[in-house]
């Protein structure tokens, strides 16, 4: 049982950061905007929430730089794509590049070369009273306070887009935009906001990886998953109550591949390595049919 616990509880770290980072794609995507630029918002948002985690000794603090680096990414993306019309993937590789860049840029700037790593202060731990103390239950919710953010913001993000007008009248933006432009709804702004608040989900995700998982910031600490993300997007057919399942699953994997990585030694290390990759394109093919895009996901739009 203590193996299983272990194992769940490992997974749910893990299914943190593509769950945010797939929420945060799928929030931009319901509005229209296909937010390929995962990868160097998380780069600078590690970047930028350990620097001011280490300075100032709160992790949550750290988080929240880390999504404001988010949403200024968000912000240039919405800003570029509505004001020229730039095609929205070369923008997106374009800051992928940009957030690479700046992250290291940022540590080396602030800390420089040591020898010994400066490490972020802990996130704070939450246990709920009896509940903690169930087997398999307590994995999931004895945690940090992030965890439970991630599950809020999956409950509220369904709730948003599928009970509530303002989330129909968003998702109406992604299938069509002129229609709902016909009946007053503000194209522009819903794209803004939808693609700024998306980008800062991406944003703490990405800070959350030198925060609470590594500790510590070292470069490509992303190592690819925000472009993994970007499958988790697609095979939940931009639905978030089918993104954090998405996002366990491919957290479930990598974990089971760095525990093979220890147990084995006669496969190579960057075999296991390419396992989550090799999912994503397993699942897109066996789910292939299956799989829904918001119509207008992607396009520009131009009020004529």
């Amino acid at each position: 049982m203590s193996f299983i616990n272990s194992f769940i509880s490992q997974t749910i770290v893990y299914t943190v950061v593509y769950t945010l980072t797939s929420l945060g794609i799928v929030v931009s995507g319901r509005a229209g905007i296909f937010n390929v630029a995962g990868e160097g918002i998380m780069l600078a948002s590690a970047s930028s929430g350990f620097l001011a985690a280490y300075l100032t000794g709160n992790a949550l603090f750290g988080f929240i730089v880390g999504s404001l680096m988010g949403a200024v990414f968000g912000l240039i993306i919405a800003f570029v794509h509505e004001k020229f019309k730039v095609n929205q993937f070369i923008l997106g590789i374009s800051l992928v590049i940009l957030g690479t860049g700046l992250s290291d840029l940022l540590y080396k700037l602030i800390i420089g070369v040591r020898l010994t790593a400066p490490r972020s202060p802990a996130t704070p731990l939450v246990k709920i009273p009896l509940i903690s103390r169930i087997p398999v239950f307590s994995a999931f919710l004895t945690q940090d306070v992030i965890v439970y953010f991630m599950y809020i913001v999956s409950i509220f993000l369904w709730w948003f887009y599928y009970r509530t007008k303002l989330g129909l009248e968003t998702r109406a933006i992604g299938e069509n935009p002129k229609a709902a432009d016909v009946v007053g709804v503000n194209v522009t702004k819903r794209r803004y906001l939808s693609t700024i608040i998306g980008s800062a989900l991406i944003g703490i995700a990405g800070a959350y990886l030198p925060i609470s998982i590594t500790g510590t910031y070292t470069p490509d600490i992303s190592a690819g998953r925000g472009f993994m993300a970007i499958g988790i997007a697609i095979f939940a057919s931009w639905r978030p109550e089918r993104a954090i399942l998405g996002g366990f699953l491919f957290a479930a994997i990598e974990v089971i591949s760095f525990r093979l990585q220890v147990i084995s030694r006669t496969i190579p290390y960057q075999f296991l390595l390419m396992l989550p990759f090799i999912l994503v394109l397993v699942v897109m093919i066996i789910f292939n049919k299956q799989i829904e895009f918001p119509a207008s996901v992607g396009k520009p739009y131009s009020r004529e």
